[in-house]
Order: C-alpha cells, then sequence, then structure tokens
C-alpha cells in the first residue's frame, strides 16, 4: 500500500510539473516578438478587443501615438514596458478604437516583417538586403529633414505588393562616423536611389518599419 500511494504522489507531482512546463512554454510562445503581417489581430477590421484577446489586457495599452512633426493620434503600445516585445499603432477611428491604419515597428523593437522569398526584414537590415528583397533598386529619401531616409516608392518591385493589401515603409539611417562628404550630398528634401553609389558608401539599416492599410 505504501508502494502504491507513494507512486500515486510521484506521478501527480510529474503532472503538476508539465503542465506548469506547457503554461511556461505557452506563455513564453505567446510573448515572443513574432513576424509581423495585416491578418489577424492586425486585420483591416480588428480593434482593440481583439489585440486584447491576442495578446491579454495587460500587454495592451491606450495611447497618444506620435506621427510625426509633433502630432500625436489615437493608438495602442503593445509590450509597453518590453522594448523587443513593443509594437505601436493608430486607429482609423480612434474614437471606437477600430481599425489599424498604421503599425510601427520602432528601434528596439524585435518584431519583423517577411519578405517575398523569406527574407527576415526586421530593426537593423541593411538597405543592400531590403533592396535585394525588393528585387531591384527603390527611391530613397535623403536624410537629416523630418522624412529622412524614407524608402519613397518600391518602383514596381516585390515590396510594393508582397503584404496582403498593407503598404510597407522603411525608414533608414546612417551609422557613426559615415563618410561626411557622401551625407551632405544625401541631405534634404530629396529623391535618391538605393543604388547611388554615395547611399551605398553610407550604408543605411532601418531604424522604423511601417505597415499601413490604405483609408
Amino acid at each position: 500500500m505504501k508502494t502504491l500511494a507513494l507512486a500515486s504522489q510521484l506521478a501527480a507531482i510529474t503532472l503538476v510539473a508539465l503542465i506548469g512546463l506547457v503554461a511556461l512554454i505557452g506563455t513564453a510562445s505567446a510573448q515572443t516578438p513574432d513576424l509581423l503581417a495585416c491578418t489577424g489581430a492586425f486585420a483591416r477590421d480588428a480593434d482593440e478587443a481583439t489585440l486584447v484577446g491576442a495578446f491579454g489586457a495587460g500587454n495592451v495599452q491606450r495611447a497618444r501615438i506620435e506621427i510625426g512633426e509633433g502630432e500625436k493620434v489615437a493608438g495602442a503600445i503593445l509590450f509597453p514596458k518590453d522594448r523587443k516585445r513593443r509594437l505601436e499603432l493608430i486607429w482609423r477611428d480612434g474614437k471606437k478604437r477600430r481599425g489599424p491604419a498604421t503599425i510601427y515597428v520602432r528601434d528596439g523593437s524585435a518584431w519583423a516583417v517577411v519578405g517575398p522569398a523569406g527574407e527576415r526584414l526586421a530593426i537593423g537590415s541593411a538597405l543592400a538586403a531590403v533592396e535585394a528583397a525588393n528585387g531591384k533598386p527603390f527611391s530613397i529619401l535623403g536624410f537629416d529633414w523630418d522624412y529622412s531616409g524614407t524608402a519613397a516608392d518600391w518602383q514596381g518591385g516585390k515590396l510594393a505588393k508582397a503584404f496582403g493589401g498593407c503598404r510597407l515603409t522603411i525608414r533608414f539611417g546612417y551609422p557613426k562616423g559615415a563618410d561626411a562628404k557622401a551625407l551632405d550630398r544625401l541631405s534634404g528634401d530629396k529623391e535618391f536611389s538605393s543604388s547611388n553609389p554615395d547611399m551605398r558608401l553610407v550604408k543605411p539599416t532601418a531604424y522604423e518599419i511601417l505597415l499601413s492599410w490604405s483609408d
């Protein structure tokens, strides 16, 4: 009888441990930054309740999101206390908090988008890698102004229609110590090709990725 009781206790302990391990793995998986797409929690008809259902109420924070030139609009922050998991979005309908308009992957976040051939495009991706994913050179705005380093036009490349109805925008920055003369030629409100020799010399990398639904 003692042997049977001991065996039952051991089985119960093992079962509890396994349940705890499964729960821990599930939690880690749910909170790990994933590949971003315009589906599921970020589909055109998604709303705040969709985000809460997908990520948990404690990981969805209402906020006024900075969209440039000092302007802020109604949106949400996912995982606001974790830089690697952080994701920001703004709503098309700010009052009802529904319809993602733009989703922002900002510096420090580990979220990424997948290119047409499975390429992982994330913060830190090199200009050359993005051009390769696009399949051809694209237009990029000059540096050191409000829209500094923004990919302005994919020029009919693969990244122009790769995201199920969403539009992809990537903003690039240049590293410290980049060639000063090349930067001077690349500065301001002008468009350049990603294949421009000065652009290649500067070696920009992505510092912000946006997926946007059209109105």
